[in-house]
């Protein structure tokens, strides 16, 4: 069982979303075993459009009647000077700030092809802006002291081919951003994240479905995979949320736990299938009629590489290209969505010598679902059908220094400002073409080209690969969606990604890679894995076995994230 004192001092824990459901249950579960609890929740409606009557007894109060200590603030996750404010007085009360646990949430019906743009952005709010303000007020804290837990909530339908938009983009960016940012705290100080199963009253009420009605339909559609009657309720999950938080969890950092109360799960970030050379080849675009479909196409389809065996390729890197494999693209017409000149500049030469017929959006791209969906309505007006869109949106970029010395916490959360605005942005011409693809009852591709020299680019990046993972089905076989993931600022690099993206519009074959993790680098472009589950841990649960701390600690020590 883990220990609430630290050399014989009560710890100081908040509970983001602590009023109901996981969050409750993880208060409960931390005032049980002797902490003090902070409830963080402003008492909502489950789509936060909304303040709902406090219920007839608090989490607070029923820790307390429990004979634990807590209390409870009705401050919300979205308003950052406020969570501050709240964490420096908890300081300068009780002399620590000891865990943060982030369950706070919402759920507003936005997926693919639906959702209004007012929806997505309070959605990704309180997902994501929230969770970056609880780190901004806590890590600084926690750094200064040289000890500190903060446990994060991502979810499977930011890992698994969910379709909820909004909801699944902020929770694979609250992934991507554990993963980096674990990385980089000082000693004593862990960053790590739950990834939950429960029918709490947002997974079986946030369609707008009574919760009873949605554990019937046994519908895995929006839930990627996952059976809504089969979930376990949310009081399953206190245990293993205060085990999570606790010291003795302190070992670990960086890395994500799936969990429904009775089996642990760690969960593996995206990791390197294939890579393929892009320096000094004779033709790319002749090397990648071969190198897509043999090695990358059946890699995404069985997440794990073919090779090991013989060559597959042959002489294809020193090989020059057939007039026929020139005019792949003969016949389509591509919209090249871009901030960024040079960009525009090579993007448009790879897709001409591919056949492809290239047009503009307008003379600067467009912010916002409506906007971005006029622009491509233009275009059609102006250019006939369209049969693709490549969006290449650099913005501003602050940082590139992954891995480099000194590259800490601090830079990681500054590189992260703005993220939510530009995962909307990305999402609007998404939005867009799903839009024009449905009115026209024609296919169309998405190409989305993200510039992940930057933490923030990398979690943008994976944002996008996620949502791109629900364009076919969420439109009847009529989109298919690319994410590419840039990952060196090297100029000389932008005419292989230019290639890449011209094979993805003018072939075939390619569609087999709609939804796949392409990344792109120095040299080479290469298909990455989808996150998964590494191994599993059964017990039966709720409660942690003494045993499930070592075995563990076996697991994350020995898995290659």
């Amino acid at each position: 069982m883990p220990s609430e004192q630290i050399a014989g001092k009560q710890r100081v824990v908040v509970v983001t979303g602590g009023a109901a459901g996981i969050g409750a249950a993880i208060a409960e579960e931390l005032g049980r075993i002797g902490a003090f609890v902070v409830t963080l929740d402003p008492v909502v409606s489950v789509d936060g459009s909304t303040r709902i009557d406090t219920p007839e007894q608090t989490t607070a109060e029923r820790i307390i009647e429990a004979g634990g200590t807590a209390r409870a603030s009705n401050t919300s996750v979205t308003d950052r000077e406020a969570v501050q404010s709240l964490f420096a007085g908890l300081v300068d009360e009780f002399g620590s700030l000891d865990a943060v646990v982030n369950v706070a949430g919402i759920s507003r019906v936005t997926d693919f092809a639906s959702g209004t743009e007012e929806d997505w952005a309070a959605v990704l709010n309180v997902h994501l802006d929230g969770y970056l303000n609880v780190l901004r007020a806590a890590l600084p804290i926690m750094a200064k002291a040289g000890r500190g837990r903060i446990l994060g909530v991502t979810s499977g339908s930011g890992w698994r081919p969910a379709n909820v938009g909004a909801y699944g983009c902020a929770k694979r960016a609250v992934a991507a951003l554990t993963w980096q940012i674990g990385q980089t705290t000082p000693e004593g100080v862990t960053v790590n994240a739950l990834s939950p199963i429960a029918a709490t009253r947002m997974v079986t009420g946030g369609a707008g479905r009574p919760p009873a009605a949605a554990r019937q339909t046994g519908s895995t559609t929006d839930t990627g995979g996952l059976n809504l009657g089969s979930m376990p309720p949310p009081e399953n999950l206190g245990p293993v949320g205060a085990y999570l938080a606790s010291e003795e969890f302190g070992w670990c950092r960086g890395q994500i736990i799936f969990s429904g109360g009775s089996e642990l799960a760690l969960l593996a970030p995206p990791r390197l299938l294939e890579v393929t050379r892009t320096a000094h080849v004779t033709s790319l675009p002749h090397a990648l009629e071969t190198v897509i479909p043999i090695a990358f196409a059946t890699a995404e389809a069985a997440q794990a590489t073919n090779g090991g065996s013989n060559p597959r390729y042959g002489p294809i890197f020193d090989e020059p290209a057939a007039q026929s494999e020139q005019d792949a693209g003969a016949g389509l017409t591509c919209v090249i969505v871009t901030d960024d000149d040079q960009w525009g500049a090579v993007l448009g030469e790879a897709l001409t010598l591919q056949g492809v017929t290239c047009v503009g959006a307008g003379t600067k791209p467009a912010q916002g679902f409506a906007a971005a969906a006029e622009q491509i309505a233009q275009a059609a007006r102006d250019h006939g059908p369209i049969d693709a869109v490549v969006v290449a949106l650099v913005g501003d970029v602050v940082g590139n220094g992954r891995g480099s010395a000194g590259y800490q916490w601090q830079q990681v959360l500054d590189e992260h400002e703005g993220i939510a605005e530009n995962i909307r942005t990305d999402a609007g011409w998404v939005r867009a073409v799903s839009d024009y693809s449905a009115q026209a009852d024609r296919p169309v591709r998405i190409v989305t080209v993200t510039n992940a020299t930057s933490s923030a680019g990398r979690s943008r990046a994976q944002a996008a690969a996620q949502l791109s993972r629900a364009g076919h089905m969420a439109s009847s076989g009529r989109v298919d969606a690319f994410a590419i993931s840039v990952e060196t600022a090297e100029e000389s690099e932008r005419r292989s990604v230019a290639d890449l993206v011209a094979h993805l519009v003018g072939n075939a074959d390619s569609g087999a890679l709609s939804g796949a993790e392409l990344v792109a680098a120095s040299g080479w472009f290469g298909l990455r894995s989808h996150p998964s589950p590494a191994a599993t841990i059964s017990f039966g649960g709720p409660a942690i076995p003494d045993w499930l701390d070592g075995t563990l600690r076996r697991i994350v020590t020995a898995s290659p994230g």
